[in-house]
Parts: C-alpha cells; structure tokens; sequence
C-alpha cells in the first residue's frame, strides 16, 4: 500500500470568501502515485471548513447568505467575552471571532474522504474541493493524505 501525506498552505483573499482547491487535491493525487484508494482533505483549523459543492457564483452566495442569517456577526458570544473566557488565550490575536467558532462547528466540515479510481479523484460532475473562510483571512493548512494502491 502507498501512502503520502502533502500539507499546501493557502489563503483567501477575505472573510466570507472561497477558495477552489480541486486543482491541489488532483495534483497531490497525481503525486503520490496512488491509483485507487482514496484521500483524505483535512483543515486543521476552527473558523473555515471545507465544502465539496458546486463552483458556481449564484449557489456560493446563496450559502454564504444563508450562513450570515444563521449566526449573524452582531449578537453575544461568549467565546468573545474576555472578563469570562477563561481558555485557549492568546492575548497577541484574540479578536471577536464567535461567530466565525459557531458557523465552523454548524457545517461540522473540517475533513472529507473522496474515493480516488484510475489515479482520480471520483466527484461528481460539478463537485469541487472548497475552503470557507469565515474569519479574517490568514494563512490556512491544507493536509492531504492519500492512501492505496
């Protein structure tokens, strides 16, 4: 069985935007010499997610639209609240990012496994590999891990 495990770095260019990372999930396939199997696409991060949907402007706004409404920006988190949060301080970046925590933890979308056959990928017709960001933008890990024969 082969195995490779590749991290990209990437960024989006703003809160609320995507990225279309379909393109480095098939490279770091290609790469690994792995034919079928499957791979692994993994964020380790709390404020994106990854999506596999359609690239198409009209649906990706209506879900950022969607998401907004969900958990608007503008209400209390107490994940906010320095006079009662207690954990996970860093004192040198905490901003208000509460509701970027709770929009992460509704999609529940830090990891997928696609099948991989003949050496591809296998999504749908219009699927594509897509990070969220809902936070401000940073760099961001990817971790791909592909594994098989």
């Amino acid at each position: 069985m082969k195995s490779s495990t590749v991290t990209i770095e990437v960024s989006a260019p703003a809160r609320y935007t995507y990225l279309d990372l379909t393109e480095e999930l098939e490279r770091t396939i290609k790469d690994s010499g792995v034919t079928d199997g499957a791979v692994i696409a993994f964020c380790p991060h709390t404020t994106c997610a990854l999506l596999i949907n359609e690239w198409e402007q009209g649906a990706l706004e209506d879900f950022r639209n969607r998401v907004l409404h969900l958990v608007p920006e503008d209400v209390y988190y107490a994940h906010d609240d320095l006079e009662r949060r207690t954990q996970n301080l860093a004192q040198s970046h905490e901003r208000q990012n509460g509701h970027s925590h709770v929009k992460s933890m509704l999609l529940s979308a830090s990891s997928h496994a696609i099948p991989v056959a003949a050496g591809e990928a296998v999504l749908g017709r219009w699927q594509r590999l897509i990070l969220f960001e809902m936070d401000e933008p940073k760099n961001r890990q990817i971790v791909f891990h592909v594994f098989g024969g």
